[in-house]
């Protein structure tokens, strides 16, 4: 029953009380109108039966005496002498009153309507009547020749009036009786209905409100269930769900919000994850930044030892050039020359083997600053998806806030603030990507030059075994010292001028580096505002209760 009531419509529900005051407020009036049908039965059955008859009986008691008045004014006046003519038409009178009283009676006594008593007391009244009739008779025959016969005769029908009026008292005796028991019949049926009634009514009220009282409970209960966890979730708390067992709209309300809420529930659960994948791609950007930033750090310091050891180098080559006119000039010295000159061939050839490995060196920190920013864009377009996706999740949570309305509107706020924060997340992230395809673009010029330059260095290195070659042959033939020398310092001038380039190339690779240590330290900026973001949304989530 009580499952019944619950799974009923909230129409249903709030049209129950009135159908059942309505349903008693017809039984009331069915009752009523069998009352009243009774009440009129028996209101006619004392007018028509009871009222009526005694009327009829009273009546004809009353016309039984005149008649007995007038019979004894026929006798009188007839031994007064009255005129004839009077006595006769009052004759008439009386014998024309008893055979109609005597005819009604008949027709009264034979009606089926009438009791067994009353039909003996009719009968013996009837009967009394007649013998009555027949003394009168016998009376106003003798008046006119014997007036002391008559008078005798009188006496007889005295006898007779006295016999019928007993039987017309018993049955006026009996009419009253039989009026007083419809009455008292009509008032039992009276105070039954009156009974009945009160019984209606407090049924009715009883009902009423008891149908009032349980479907108000079980109306107000599912809505104050459905107002607590709705405060529990606003508060917080995704776990909570409305339990409503009814089927109707309120059962059908807490359906639909709990779907919503476990969609939600959902929504931010992957947005508690997106925020700690992003927290921790953010944490490894902002290390693998700051790793980079002293990378190239170190790789600037190298680069600019480099560039010293390509200015020694210079000088070295200049001063070569310089022993070498020397050396044309004075072929006395050229043995001399050319022991000094072997030796800073070879320093020349130490140095130029040490500039062409830390050339190479930094070429492969370079490459590997390229493959590093490489992977930072691989990171960025992840934080990218990552907060495309929480943008995403943020729009489905405030459309789902939105269906919710009121109840929806911290949701909404909580949307809105996520949104907000994929949206600086997707600007930070577009800056870095913007600084990183920078950066390798700077990176992969850095990695062209340093190529020349191991190029350039390897034609150095080169030259200067040539010169280390030469001489040897200076030192085993110094007759042709003049020519050789003429040879190195021509040599030497080359030499000065590709260590000038390479220098100067040196000088642009530190640059770079230093451009791209800044460009490091901006994305690591960068990174940390991410990581302080992502910590701010995952503060946010975590408000909620999941």
């Amino acid at each position: 029953m009580r499952q019944m009531i619950s799974n009923l419509k909230m129409q249903k529900k709030l049209l129950l009380p009135p159908l059942t005051v309505i349903i008693f407020l017809v039984i009331f009036g069915v009752i009523s109108f069998i009352g009243m049908a009774s009440q009129r039965a028996t209101i006619n059955e004392i007018y028509t039966n009871r009222f009526q008859g005694y009327q009829t009986v009273s009546s004809i008691f009353s016309d039984i005496k005149e008649v007995h008045s007038n019979t004894y004014k026929v006798l009188s006046w007839s031994s007064a002498d009255f005129l004839r003519q009077n006595v006769e038409k009052l004759s008439k009178h009386v014998f024309k009153t008893i055979d109609e009283t005597s005819a009604l009676m008949e027709k009264i006594g034979g009606s089926g309507k009438l009791s067994e008593a009353q039909k003996k007391l009719y009968a013996a009244s009837v009967t009394s009547l007649k013998a009555y009739r027949e003394s009168v008779d016998k009376v106003i025959d003798m008046c006119g020749s014997d007036f002391s016969l008559a008078t005798t005769l009188m006496f007889q029908a005295d006898k007779r009036f006295d016999e019928l009026n007993k039987h017309l008292q018993e049955l006026l005796a009996l009419e009253n009786k039989l009026g007083r028991e419809s009455y008292d019949a009509s008032l039992t049926t009276y105070k039954r209905v009156i009974m009945i009634f009160m019984v209606v009514i407090i049924v009715a009220i009883v009902a009423s409100l008891f149908l009032s009282i349980t479907l108000t409970r079980f109306v107000l209960a599912p809505i104050r269930r459905t107002v607590e966890v709705i405060g529990e979730i606003s508060d917080g708390d995704l776990t909570r769900r409305i339990n409503v067992d009814s089927r109707d709209e309120i059962g059908g309300m807490a359906d639909k919000f709990n779907a919503f809420v476990e969609n939600l529930h959902e929504t931010v659960t992957k947005v508690a994850e997106s925020s700690d994948r992003v927290a921790s791609a953010a944490d490894t950007l902002d290390s693998n930044s700051g790793q980079m930033a002293t990378g190239v750090e170190q790789a600037a310091n190298q680069i600019n030892s480099v560039a010293t050891a390509s200015e020694e180098m210079s000088t070295t080559s200049m001063e070569i050039s310089q022993n070498c006119t020397k050396a044309a000039k004075s072929s006395e010295k050229a043995n001399t020359s050319a022991v000094s000159g072997g030796t800073i061939i070879r320093d020349t050839e130490e140095v130029m083997n040490r500039i062409n490995v830390r050339v190479k060196e930094s070429a492969e920190i370079i490459k590997k600053l390229g493959e590093r920013s490489d992977q930072i864009g691989v990171i960025v377009e992840l934080i990218n998806e990552i907060a495309d996706q929480t943008n995403l999740l943020a729009l489905n949570a405030a459309i789902e806030a939105a269906r919710a309305g009121e109840h929806g509107r911290g949701f909404a706020v909580v949307a809105d603030e996520v949104k907000k924060l994929a949206e600086r997340t997707t600007d930070a992230t577009q800056e870095i990507e913007k600084t990183i395809q920078s950066m390798q673009r700077e990176t992969k010029s850095a990695v062209a030059s340093m190529e020349q330059g191991v190029k350039e260095v390897e034609v150095g290195t080169t030259e200067t075994s040539k010169s280390g070659i030469a001489l040897k042959d200076i030192l085993e033939q110094i007759g042709i010292v003049a020519a050789e020398v003429n040879q190195i310092a021509v040599a030497s001038e080359q030499q000065t001028a590709t260590t000038n380039e390479i220098t100067n190339n040196i000088h642009q690779i530190s640059m770079a580096m230093q451009e791209t240590a800044r460009n490091i330290q901006g994305n690591a900026g960068a990174a940390s505002q991410m990581a302080s973001l992502s910590k701010e949304l995952q503060g946010i989530v975590n408000r909620f209760r999941l």
